[in-house]
């Protein structure tokens, strides 16, 4: 009876350990699909900053100084604000097959509905690993608005323009992944949009733009911003947006949306 009953005991034992570990992955499940201030990865007692357009790992643990959304490559979004922290494969997102915003589209001067976007969202990211050696400065200085900082990581071919041998010799032997502009404001990480079309006003919350060269934006409250080359706008749950059209009619937004512009 002893003999049985210590085996039980180490059986239990066996059980609680096995449930308390989990596997390992080192297969990416989603990517950083844009950032209004950077996104942090834990690594070791470090926090480095993750490049929009890099794969993400199920056990990374993000966190985020600003608005931000991961794109699952089952479909699902998920945004971030400043402040919150996820484990990436621990995101109810994570288990998701299909888009989780509802689908809207811009036809004839109005939100419409529109049928779910069937999407392969897996191969616009890479895994490339950007660090290049101003960007370890500042994170060791706690500063990350240093405009080298946002040269390196967002904007186009960003660690070749710094112009520093060192730079270029710890980033990766190509040019940054896409989307492939990032901003000439802090404060929207991308490039001109483009002058033509709608103008985007966020009323509360935020948004983010997508062009037609995989460029993101995230747009914040209260700035004016032309669409130019977007073909969508992601809206969160809680944001609204205003879009004005060339004759200046106006349409309220309210989020979730998957708008499809073109």
């Amino acid at each position: 009876m002893a003999q049985r009953l210590v085996g039980c005991l180490l059986a239990a034992a066996a059980v609680g350990l096995a449930a308390g570990c989990k596997e390992r992955s080192d297969k990416p499940i989603a990517g950083l699909l844009a950032a209004g201030a950077p996104v942090l990865r834990t690594v070791g007692k470090e926090k480095l900053p993750v490049a929009v357009g890099a794969q993400l790992l199920p056990d990374e643990q993000l966190t985020a100084t600003g608005p931000a959304v991961l794109e699952y490559f089952g479909g699902g979004l998920r945004f971030l604000e400043d402040g919150d922290t996820l484990e990436v494969g621990e995101a109810d997102e994570a288990k998701l097959h299909g888009v989780n915003l509802p689908s809207r589209r811009w036809e004839a001067g109005e939100v419409q509905a529109a049928p779910r976007a069937l999407r392969i969202v897996a191969a616009r990211y890479t895994n490339v690993q950007v660090t290049p050696a101003s960007a370890q400065q500042a994170q060791s200085q706690g500063d990350y608005s240093s405009a080298q900082y946002f040269v390196a990581f967002f904007t186009p071919n960003g660690l070749s323009n710094l112009g520093s041998d060192a730079a270029k010799q710890d980033g990766p032997r190509q040019p940054l992944p896409p989307p492939p502009m990032r901003p000439r404001v802090p404060f929207i990480h991308a490039g001109a949009l483009g002058e033509d079309g709608l103008v985007a006003i966020v009323e509360d919350g935020f948004a983010v733009a997508e062009t037609d060269d995989l460029a993101t934006a995230v747009l914040l409250e209260d700035r004016e911003v032309p669409l130019g080359r977007t073909v969508r706008l992601l809206i969160p749950d809680g944001s609204e947006v205003v879009l004005r059209s060339g004759d200046g009619r106006e349409t309220e937004v309210e989020g979730p949306a998957d708008l499809r512009l073109r």
